[in-house]
């Protein structure tokens, strides 16, 4: 993931400081940033029915119905 998508993933839109806060991230922030969003594509793939339930993590999503 480039330094400008990592920017827009933590939310920092089209501010230029968002960059360079994120060259500013060390080595283990910035892997465990990348890690989130790979998971995030993970989970949006699972629940989009395109993907496999992601290994290693908890996922609480709310019920539907209230007898489920």
């Amino acid at each position: 993931m480039g330094d400008e998508q990592m920017a827009e993933f933590l939310g920092f839109g089209d501010d230029p400081r968002g960059v360079e806060a994120v060259r500013k991230l060390t080595p283990e922030k910035r892997a465990l940033f990348e890690r989130m969003a790979g998971l995030e594509m993970e989970v949006n793939l699972w629940t989009s029915g395109l993907g496999p339930r992601p290994q290693g993590v908890l996922i609480d999503l709310a019920k539907r119905g209230a007898h489920q």
